[in-house]
């Protein structure tokens, strides 16, 4: 194996036992997976007299395995995100109609409450399908991604005929 695959592996030893990273480093970290494998690939030797590729299965599916672990922290993350929203709408909450029933306005402030309800419900729904929308990409950046890693572990075993 080359020095390069060696180098790689001792990168992803310092990453064990490490608290859960910042969306920015998640992001990078599953690019950098992206490319590592798409290295691998454009580095794989040729089967003579054909276009398929020999690769090391082992390589492709300890990156398809790390690439798995980047994926549900993103949506950790945004559920994360989610869930700080809420609670800080349920808080506002909390907050308006205990100062409110203080004063004696209960009646007028129930109504600027519903208001500010409504438009922090609105708020944290647009969030919400922000984050779905980000994560179903990811998921389908992925699925094409490792598709496409597949076929050419499918085609590489076929021409070895080990299937």
């Amino acid at each position: 194996m080359s020095d390069e695959f060696s180098a790689v592996d001792a990168t992803d030893a310092d990453e064990i036992g490490q608290s859960p990273a910042p969306r920015e480093y998640a992001e990078a970290e599953f690019e950098r997976l992206i490319n590592e494998l798409e290295q691998l690939l454009t580095g794989a030797n040729r089967v003579p007299f054909s276009r398929r590729l020999m690769v090391d299965e082992e390589q492709i599916l300890d990156i398809i395995d790390r690439m798995r672990v980047a994926v549900p922290d993103e949506l950790r993350q945004a559920r994360q995100i989610v869930r700080e929203r809420e609670q800080i709408i349920d808080s506002a909450k909390k907050k308006i109609a205990q100062s409110l029933s203080e004063q004696g306005m209960l009646e007028i402030a129930q109504r600027e409450r519903a208001r500010i309800v409504g438009e922090a419900e609105a708020e944290a729904t647009r969030i919400r399908a922000e984050a779905d929308d980000y994560s179903r990409q990811v998921l389908l950046d992925l699925e094409e991604r490792v598709g496409k890693a597949l076929m050419v572990i499918q085609n590489g075993l076929e021409e070895l005929g080990v299937t």
